[in-house]
């Protein structure tokens, strides 16, 4: 089974609503589309069936198809970032 990752991207609003219409024509989710869309961009054109998109799709969790929206650090959290990263260049240089 491939590992799944997930990719935030920003695309124009009139696209991603023609990627929705045609998962919902094609019976897939909304990152289902992209992928098999993503994956036949590099099969060159004669290769590209959909038995061979279908294999990969199954694998993909279609349950959560909403955008994660990463928030920023807060100051605190960079500062106590900082302080990590300075304490373990300080104990690798005492090894």
């Amino acid at each position: 089974m491939s590992e799944i990752s997930t990719l935030t991207i920003k695309i124009p609003l009139e696209l991603k609503e023609k990627i929705r219409a045609s998962a919902l024509e094609n019976e897939l989710s909304l990152s289902a589309e992209v992928c098999k869309r993503l994956e036949s961009s590099f099969q060159p054109p004669a290769k590209t069936s959909k038995k061979h998109a279908a294999v990969h799709h199954d694998e993909i969790d279609s349950q959560s198809t909403e955008e994660e929206i990463e928030q920023p650090l807060s100051q605190k959290e960079l500062k106590k970032l900082r302080q990590l990263l300075k304490d373990g260049v300080k104990s690798s240089k005492k090894k």
